[in-house]
């Protein structure tokens, strides 16, 4: 099983959603990062318009654009994917995502919602603790940005893993 680090950004909170952009990043540390343009800025949330899309920097790509490339990347990584992300809204924004360009989530693809995923409390703790930790280490990085969250999110993993 090969595991990826995942997180994404979007216009809001409701089953209306729509991805902004997407960030994941391999075990060892490879990242892919995409922003999309298939979504309305008027659709976005207070808090996307101030937070969200003042970080956004790379020439926006279509759903379908984004994935062929996101299966392009992925194909050198097997068949046997799990993607660990912090909320459950980001498997489905990017089922969603799928969805709309008529295809569905590759059954070999799993995804798991950590700190959840730990049963031991310390591990939990230090999940959350170095959640936190890492923007305290990057302070410029900004938090809401895919790639820097999902980064984050993989450096919290890794420790709350090794119980360190």
């Amino acid at each position: 099983v090969t595991r990826l680090f995942f997180d994404c950004e979007f216009t809001d909170l409701t089953d209306s959603a729509s991805l902004i952009s997407a960030g994941f990043i391999t075990h060892s540390g490879d990242p892919f990062y995409v922003e999309l343009s298939d979504y309305a800025v008027e659709a976005c949330n207070d808090f996307v318009k101030a937070t969200v899309l003042p970080l956004l920097s790379l020439p926006p790509r279509f759903n379908g654009g984004f994935l062929a490339s996101l299966n392009d990347w992925l194909h050198c990584l097997g068949d046997d994917l799990l993607f660990i992300a912090d909320s459950e809204w980001d498997q489905k924004m990017l089922a969603k995502t799928f969805a709309s360009c008529g295809q569905s989530l590759p059954s070999s693809w799993h995804f798991q919602k950590t700190p959840d995923n730990f049963s031991d409390g310390l591990q939990r703790c230090l999940f959350n603790d170095e959640m936190a930790a890492f923007f305290l280490r990057h302070p410029n990085q900004k938090k809401h940005h895919a790639l820097t969250d999902a980064c984050a999110i993989r450096a919290a993993f890794l420790k709350a893993e090794s119980g360190l």
